[in-house]
């Protein structure tokens, strides 16, 4: 064996080791200030449970992913940040809602793909899969101050209505 052979062979093992490995503590995701949300949603005037809540940040909001929820059977939610960790970042959000059922009309496991399932959307379209003229309306946003808001309050129309 010559010896440029084996330089270029232990340059391409500490290449290797150094990708497998990563070239530092990792990456750590930043660190967002949290504030207090929660509210109720209602469906057809109704506080109805298992509707999923999901803030996606627009303008310059600081949130990397966003906030979400799934309402208890009276229709009052906590926002749980993308972290895992209660609350969400002060900000501007999109909101969408969804209520997906299996074809028989009865709920969605926890495990339950609603695409596998052939699931059905009981929120109507302009709440659960705006178009993009939809999007801007003011119905659709909320600004969630630097102190929480608990009082995010919305009456969204069932699918079909």
């Amino acid at each position: 064996m010559n010896f440029s052979y084996r330089r270029s062979c232990a340059v391409l093992c500490l290449v290797s080791l150094t990708l497998l490995t990563g070239c530092g503590g990792g990456v750590k995701p930043p660190v967002e200030k949290l504030v207090s949300g929660s509210g109720t949603i209602k469906v057809d005037g109704k506080p109805v449970g298992g509707v999923r809540i999901r803030l996606s940040p627009i303008n310059d909001t600081k949130s990397v992913g966003g906030a979400w929820a799934v309402t208890k059977d009276d229709g009052t939610f906590t926002l749980t940040h993308w972290s895992g960790k209660e609350g969400v970042t002060p900000g501007s959000y999109l909101v969408t809602f969804s209520k997906y059922v299996k074809p028989d009309g009865s709920p969605l496991g926890d495990k339950d793909s609603p695409a596998l399932v052939g699931a059905k959307e009981l929120i109507a379209p302009q709440w659960s899969n705006p178009a993009p003229e939809q999007i801007a309306a003011l119905s659709r946003r909320i600004d969630i101050p630097e102190s929480g808001k608990t009082d995010i309050d919305f009456s969204i129309t069932p699918s079909g209505s």
